[in-house]
């Protein structure tokens, strides 16, 4: 059973944090901040989030913006990250087994996005979601019941990612936040984007009452952004390790990316 998730106030905000850093973040609920009423409203756009003077602005997704979000994923996730382009899967490939299962990631209700506020275009997400110590053994059934030959070694890859860290057991805890997807658009990389979602991430993890948030980073990247926002490496293993029955690699990432490394951080209450 999952714990309740009970937030402490009805307004939370983290202006004194980000005022010395130059910016000015509102997070707040829009009526009452009751734990049910907040999970009859997840993924309705419970919260909102400005920034100044970034030209963009960092909010929680909304239910519309479910196939905006999903558009964004192809374009950029499935063309950027190494994992998911070292197995060749792309946008054509990709099918319904994958959308669906990254679609289930959206209705947890805790994906933020960085929105320009110019156009209100998406430049980046952290799709988030609760990361139990069974979900490992459930992408593995999702593994045995793919046909694509890459999908499921997808599948595979993440099972051993999710299980072998054994962070439940670490941390004496049942549920634990995930970043689960962190990606920018290709035209807005280097703007600091992915290191604000990821710090975001770990604020609304705090507020909403985990005591756990990990980082399955299967690139270099993601692994120093997650190290930036102070996230420890707790598990980590070369690409050339993941080998099939004939001892050959499953997948050969370009470098520097090299190993995939899980990071975890134990969340301090304000």
């Amino acid at each position: 059973m999952f714990r309740r998730l009970k937030f402490s106030r009805d307004q939370l905000s983290y202006a004194s944090d980000l005022l010395k850093k130059n910016f000015i973040y509102s997070l707040q609920l829009e009526s009452n901040s009751d734990a049910d009423k907040w999970n009859q409203k997840r993924g309705q756009g419970v919260f909102t989030v400005s920034a100044i003077p970034r030209p963009f602005s960092i909010r929680l997704a909304k239910s519309q913006d479910e196939p905006h979000i999903m558009h964004f994923i192809r374009e950029n996730f499935y063309e950027e990250e190494p994992l998911i382009k070292s197995l060749n899967i792309n946008k054509s490939v990709a099918n319904p087994c994958l959308e669906e299962y990254l679609c289930n990631h959206l209705k947890a209700g805790f994906t933020l996005l960085a929105v320009e506020e110019k156009d209100n275009r998406i430049v980046g997400i952290s799709v988030n979601q609760r990361n139990c110590a069974w979900d490992g053994d459930r992408l593995q059934e999702q593994a045995d019941r793919v046909q694509c030959d890459p999908l499921r070694k997808l599948f595979y890859i993440w099972s051993i990612v999710s299980k072998e860290p054994r962070l439940h057991q670490k941390f004496k805890t049942p549920c634990i936040f995930e970043i689960a997807i962190l990606a920018t658009a290709r035209e807005a990389q280097r703007q600091g984007i992915g290191y604000q979602l990821t710090v975001h991430s770990l604020r609304l993890a705090r507020d909403l009452g985990f005591d756990v948030a990990r980082m399955d980073c299967t690139n270099e990247y993601s692994s120093r952004l997650a190290q930036r926002a102070g996230m420890e490496c707790m598990w980590s293993v070369p690409y050339k390790h993941l080998v099939d029955c004939d001892k050959k690699p499953v997948v050969k990432p370009d470098n520097p990316h090299t190993h995939i490394r899980v990071h975890a951080t134990q969340l301090k209450r304000a």
